[in-house]
């Protein structure tokens, strides 16, 4: 799954803490990549690789679910996505 960032500020601290919390939610195994610096696959259970991932407004990022609850995972994630992350 693809999803945009709109956070102004993109993917600092706090909203990648909000994903990763969100991530740990769910028996899956997911990982991110960022689309348009075309980085490795990384888990969206860490919020340093996340944050390191540097997600600015507007950055593509997709999403790899696998697992008993990799559809609710990427649900989730599009939900937290979708509202901002918190800010």
């Amino acid at each position: 799954a693809v999803f945009v960032i709109k956070n102004e500020q993109g993917l600092h601290a706090r909203p990648s803490a909000i994903l990763v919390n969100e991530v740990k939610k769910y028996n899956a195994s997911v990982a991110v990549q960022n689309l348009d610096r075309n980085s490795q696959l990384v888990s969206a259970k860490s919020l340093m690789k996340i944050v390191a991932l540097g997600v600015v407004k507007g950055t593509r990022l997709r999403f790899v679910a696998t697992g008993d609850e990799a559809q609710q995972a990427i649900d989730g994630i599009c939900a937290v996505i979708e509202s901002g992350l918190g800010e």
